[in-house]
């Protein structure tokens, strides 16, 4: 018999709604808790959930009267085990830099050269002949592709990541505002704030339309950023040449969504703002697809290479207004308790020391396997003592790595390699702001040590599981339950390298998911393939790269080189150019200069650097490492065992707090992909 944590808001049991629709709410202002009230009636007409939207689009025939009715029905099918995957940050662009390498790399391996040490002589020149004049033509330059293990699944689709934007905008419009319909949400707990107000006193309506046209959405705009994220205009602006009339190469800059609000969309099929949790924008707790698992004698797991309880797995265990607050994530972990957790244990973004003590020592030990990173036991045989445990005997598992187990280095993220596929030999990128006499930055100096740098710690390497370990091993616990179970895998590093603009990392960060969703992927195959298991891997939001024609023969010299560290240049220097052009006041600057000159003032990549890598991150002349941050661009998914639900609902609007929001032609949002899963998990 399993035995759940039920926090304090699930005692307001769940209807068809899937909202506490008219009821007062814990934690809620009186001012908030009167609103909702008086807008109880308007709720229950409009506001948006899974349930409603695949039944207004026709996919399903009606809404359950509970969310584990549909697995009652006399010889029902217990619903599909669903997978989620999300590469932080993996962007099309990135997932085509990944597929070339991996075949670039499968192809030197045929060849017979070392990937790690690289090739000489005959056989290095052979390779490099071989690689001559190799072009991103010869590969592929839109749509679905391959050369990953996740290109082979059936299905693909093209997803918005569209964030509410409520009052003003942030300086230089760089992420959309960390603010609710209760104001900024840094300094109030869960719904402790007032309402916002208008211009006339009464509080603050949510308007559906996109911020250009005076409304609270930042919607895409297929003329401005592209119909897809391979669109030719991108292309075009890097070489020099016209673009369509209205392309604007700076449009995906302005007013990205963070992972946080991302992952909480997919986590509850509603939107909310930049730093929120699985809640809604009026701060009121939504329940995750993790905890409706649980709710039904399901398991619900997260596995991730970031710390436990970072933005992305946050999103489907937490219920807070603000993704820093730490007695809210940790409060979460507590009530919630997956079944299966894994990542790093580092800073505020774990359980509390006192849940873990509680599973070692405690009233929890008896149901918990807590399991830690410890130089005396190897990482093939971390998972050991949980090889006899079964969640259907209700037993949960906590893996710890990093932090204050990882000896004096407290690392936030997992090991994670480099092209060549080591965990040592890395540029550790570094550059100091230069400021004028006003101590305002004028520039930014590279200043990355000559010698090169461990991507891990290499004496705790022995220690730790690679990814694809850890995925396995959750797969196996997770699969013991006999209803099914929801599991979430982040690979977190993929984001981290592209805010560091750094392809060395941020391609050994694609092998690691590549080789993860490809354990996944055999997994699936030996326990009921697609009738019995959904599996969706995307991305929480792009960022801006692009790759230029020679890449593929750049990857392919560097590797025979033995210099694979270098595609990253040397002139790296991890410092967000954006960023530091706001503290320079450029976002305000009246003169004519573009916010791409602007960048490329506190860029430190030479032309050279450019061409040598055959890549650049930020718009076409920003200076190649040119940005750093998220962008609004659309992202992509492959799947398999969704049954034609996504494509359904391609173009399809979505509602927020009762009100239509346009859909995206040719394309899904997010909160689609949550409906999506949910009637898989539930046999809808």
């Amino acid at each position: 018999m399993k035995f759940f944590s039920i926090s304090a808001f699930h005692t307001f049991i769940l209807s068809a709604t899937h909202y506490r629709v008219g009821l007062l709410l814990p934690g809620a202002s009186a001012q908030a808790q009167a609103q909702y009230l008086r807008q109880g009636r308007e709720y229950a007409a409009g506001v948006d959930n899974s349930f409603r939207l695949l039944l207004r689009e026709g996919i399903i025939d009606a809404i359950p009267t509970s969310i584990c009715e549909s697995l009652r029905k006399p010889a029902a099918p217990q619903g599909k085990n669903v997978i989620l995957v999300v590469g932080d940050g993996m962007g099309w662009e990135m997932i085509r830099a990944g597929a070339i390498a991996k075949k670039v790399i499968d192809e030197l391996v045929a060849l017979g050269v070392d990937i790690k040490k690289g090739a000489t002589g005959d056989k290095a020149t052979t390779a490099k002949a071989q690689f001559a004049g190799r072009t991103l033509d010869d590969y592929y330059k839109s749509g679905k592709g391959s050369g990953l293990s996740f290109q082979e699944l059936e299905g693909f689709n093209v997803i918005t990541t569209s964030t509410p934007l409520i009052g003003d905008a942030t300086p230089g419009n760089h992420y959309g505002a960390a603010r609710s319909m209760l104001g900024d949400v840094e300094g109030h707990d869960n719904g402790m704030a007032p309402l916002l107000k208008d211009k006339k006193g009464k509080p603050l309506v949510f308007d559906p339309r996109d911020i250009f046209k005076g409304g609270n959405m930042v919607l895409w705009d297929d003329a401005k950023g592209g119909a897809y994220p391979w669109d030719e205009n991108y292309f075009k602006v890097a070489d020099g040449n016209q673009t369509s009339k209205h392309f604007d190469p700076e449009f995906i800059l302005q007013h990205a969504i963070d992972s946080a609000n991302s992952a909480s969309a997919y986590s509850t099929g509603v939107k909310s703002s930049v730093n929120m949790m699985g809640v809604d924008l009026y701060e009121n707790p939504v329940r995750t697809i993790l905890e409706e698992a649980l709710s039904c004698d399901k398991s619900g797991g997260v596995v991730t290479s970031v710390p436990i309880l970072h933005a992305t797995p946050g999103a489907f265990i937490t219920h807070t207004n603000n993704r820093r607050n730490k007695h809210h994530l940790q409060d979460g972990f507590r009530e919630v308790q997956p079944t299966f957790a894994m990542g790093t244990c580092a800073g505020i973004y774990q359980p509390s020391k006192e849940l873990k003590q509680s599973m070692i020592d405690g009233g929890l030990k008896s149901s918990h396997s807590f399991l830690f990173q410890n130089a005396a036991v190897l990482a093939e045989d971390f998972y050991d003592s949980i090889q006899d445990k079964d969640p259907d005997d209700g037993h949960h598992v906590l893996a710890c790595f990093g932090g204050e187990y990882s000896g004096n280095t407290k690392l936030e993220n997992m090991p994670f390699r480099g092209l060549d596929s080591s965990y040592s030999g890395r540029w550790c990128s570094q550059g100091s702001v230069v400021k004028d006499e006003d101590d305002l930055p004028i520039g930014v100096t590279p200043t990355t040590p000559p010698q090169l740098c461990d991507h891990w710690p290499q004496n705790e390497l022995q220690n730790i599981p690679h990814m694809k370990e850890n995925v396995v091993e959750a797969l196996k616990f997770l699969g013991k339950d006999n209803n099914g179970f929801f599991m979430m895998f982040e690979q977190g590093d993929i984001d981290w390298a592209a805010h560091a603009n750094s392809m060395d990392d941020l391609l050994g960060a694609m092998l690691d998911i590549d080789d993860s969703v490809s354990e996944i992927m055999k997994w699936i195959k030996d326990n009921g393939g697609y009738e019995k298991n959904a599996l969706y891997v995307t991305a929480d939001h792009d960022h801006y790269l692009t790759l230029l024609p020679h890449f593929p023969q750049v990857i392919a010299n560097l590797i025979i080189d033995g210099l694979s560290h270098n595609i990253t240049p040397k002139n790296n220097s991890n410092v967000n150019t954006w960023d530091t052009a706001i503290k320079a006041g450029r976002h305000n600057d009246n003169s004519k200069k573009s916010q791409t000159e602007h960048l490329k003032d506190f860029a430190t990549w030479s032309d050279a650097d450019i061409q040598n890598v055959a890549h650049f991150f930020g718009p076409p002349g920003s200076g190649g490492n040119g940005w750093g941050s998220h962008s609004t661009r659309p992202i992509v998914m492959h799947h398999q065992g969704d049954d034609g639900c996504l494509d359904a609902l391609v173009g399809k609007g979505y509602r927020v707090l009762g009100q239509e929001v346009k859909g995206s032609t040719g394309k899904v949002d997010q909160v689609h992909v949550h409906a999506c899963m949910m009637r898989q998990l539930f046999n809808l």
